[in-house]
């Protein structure tokens, strides 16, 4: 029953996200984006309480929503909405009265989802989402609202990498022109919230990945997988450069069914240029857990730190810089 529910959330987002497309695309006015999209994911999911809250100096101030009446202000690390925003990552709250500092607008809301919008570089509001029910939320919504709410303000898109050891390829993607944002975590595995100690042991069926958001408007998808067959070796299984294991296997994973095309044309390519079968999966995305902190930008950290990834690798990166 559980697998049965899942998929059929999974199918409802992806056949929301040529709709939110259709409306982002035809409206320049923001308030009025927010508006739809609330609107939107409130008719079709049915939830409690659906809407956004803007960025005003230091707090978070009601902006368009579907339901009953909200809080008008919320202060910055206050309350879901307010730490979400601290934090500058998605939180999913399967029980909101075991947050802490869980601010009460509405004593029946029960479970919580709060994502961040970004616009060049910058949290400019949340989308929070509220449900009657307890642990309504889980990875597949946070995927799917993380990518729908990138279409408010701009064309930034989402895909996620799997290139052996994650802290030398989100180095690597991070000097790429075009891309905006990069984490690293675990994709595709069998588990919740792995731990890396867990993911070391092989035994999660989770790959190390980076989150990669892209303009592709300065950058496409295609450039972005050529890129990414550069830095690994397309034909090596579950082993890149010395580190070895099924959590170092490499793959591409999406979340938009319209990327497929695209990426299954750049493995067509590898193929007959390599004239062999890629050792590399090409598949949608089915989970992401961020990493702990100190995984995050981790050579930035650690200069010195190990790096599977030649420095001619690097050079790459900074020579396509400076061509742009």
């Amino acid at each position: 029953m559980m697998q049965t529910i899942t998929n059929d959330k999974k199918e409802k987002y992806s056949s929301l996200l040529p709709i939110v497309r259709s409306l982002m695309e035809d409206e320049n006015d923001d308030i009025a984006k927010m508006a739809n999209l609330a609107a939107l994911l409130h008719q079709e999911f049915g939830f409690w309480w659906t809407g956004f809250y803007r960025v005003q100096c230091d707090e978070l101030v009601l902006g368009p929503f579907q339901g009953p009446l909200a809080c008008t202000h919320i202060a910055y690390g206050n309350g879901v909405c307010g730490t979400a925003w601290q934090q500058q990552q998605t939180l999913v709250v399967p029980d909101v009265e075991k947050f802490p500092g869980h601010i009460a607008c509405s004593s029946e809301s029960r479970s919580e989802i709060v994502v961040p919008v970004w616009n060049n570089g910058h949290i400019v509001a949340v989308l929070d989402i509220d449900s009657r029910e307890l642990g309504t939320f889980d990875e597949i919504d946070r995927l799917y609202l993380e990518e729908i709410v990138t279409y408010i303000y701009g064309p930034e898109r989402d895909i996620w990498f799997a290139a052996g050891c994650f802290w030398g390829a989100q180095k690597f993607f991070k000097m790429v022109d075009g891309v905006t944002f990069t984490e690293v975590g675990f994709a595709n595995g069998n588990s919740k919230n792995p731990s890396y100690k867990e993911v070391y042991t092989d035994t999660t069926g989770h790959a190390e990945c980076v989150h990669i958001r892209y303009n592709p408007n300065v950058i496409t998808l295609n450039e972005l997988a050529e890129l990414f067959f550069k830095i690994i070796d397309p034909l090596s299984l579950n082993k890149q450069g010395e580190d070895e294991g099924s959590r170092y296997r490499t793959g591409i994973y999406y979340s938009d069914n319209q990327d497929f095309k695209t990426l299954q044309a750049v493995f067509k390519e590898q193929e007959s240029a390599l004239g062999s079968k890629l050792m590399v999966e090409l598949l949608p995305l089915q989970c992401f857990y961020t990493a702990e902190e100190y995984h995050q930008d981790y050579l930035d950290k650690n200069p010195n730190g190990y790096c599977h990834l030649s420095q001619e690798i690097f050079k790459l990166a900074k020579e396509l810089r400076r061509r742009s």
